[in-house]
């Protein structure tokens, strides 16, 4: 336990020196505040947490007896771990807490943290609009409408040129006078289908603790 703890603790220094930034963890059994996301918050806030001027930073907290963890990110930190960010990075993790391999999720999360920080640096933060799966299905979607809509023009174009062929809109040049009668007209009910949406177990967003300042995050429960 020791041993695990001085290893994480060399890594959360290792990446604060590199990047002037605070990746934190804090963990509790019971909870300090209301919620978990005001817990992080305060204790990030008043426990001196943050780095330079801006109290740049992000922690991971949790509260192990209702078993809810929260990202708290603070100055440059809710940039760097925007919204996309902070999914991918509790993808990261929340497997590991759900098994309640904490040194691992702890482990990871650092990695993960580092990573994202480094892309920071390169002036590129994390953004997962190119893995989105609204954005693949966009590309699918154009992919497979441009040809059908080139075929389309094309066939336009053609039938414009054809001189036997005459547009028509209406079928009823087609019906033989009195060869149709409808006595009867009728809509029936056939079916009825009930769409179940599964209460989300994460949230996110922005927003202002108890001491004035702005957070972003995102937490759940595992």
């Amino acid at each position: 336990m020791q041993s695990e703890l001085a290893s994480l603790t060399e890594k959360l220094d290792k990446v604060r020196n590199e990047y002037d930034f605070e990746v934190a963890i804090y963990t509790e059994s019971e909870m300090t505040s209301d919620t978990a996301e005001a817990s992080a918050d305060d204790i990030y806030d008043y426990g001196g947490y943050g780095a330079g001027e801006n109290d740049d930073g992000i922690m991971l907290y949790i509260c192990r007896d209702t078993r809810e963890y929260h990202f708290t990110t603070h100055g440059k930190g809710r940039e760097y771990f925007n919204k996309n960010g902070l999914i991918y990075l509790e993808s990261k993790v929340l497997p590991y807490l759900e098994d309640d391999n904490y040194y691992k999720a702890f482990s990871v999360y650092i990695e993960t943290a580092d990573e994202l920080l480094s892309m920071a640096k390169d002036g590129t933060p994390y953004n997962e609009k190119n893995l989105s799966t609204k954005y693949i299905v966009g590309v699918v979607l154009v992919c497979l409408l441009t040809p059908l809509l080139l075929g389309f023009i094309m066939m336009k174009k053609k039938l414009k040129k054809m001189k036997t062929a005459v547009e028509n809109d209406y079928a009823a040049n087609y019906i033989k006078s009195g060869s149709m009668r409808i006595d009867t007209s009728r809509d029936l009910f056939l079916y009825s289908r009930i769409t179940k949406t599964e209460r989300p177990k994460s949230s996110s967003g922005t927003h202002t603790s108890s001491s004035g300042r702005t957070h972003g995050g995102r937490g759940g429960s595992f």
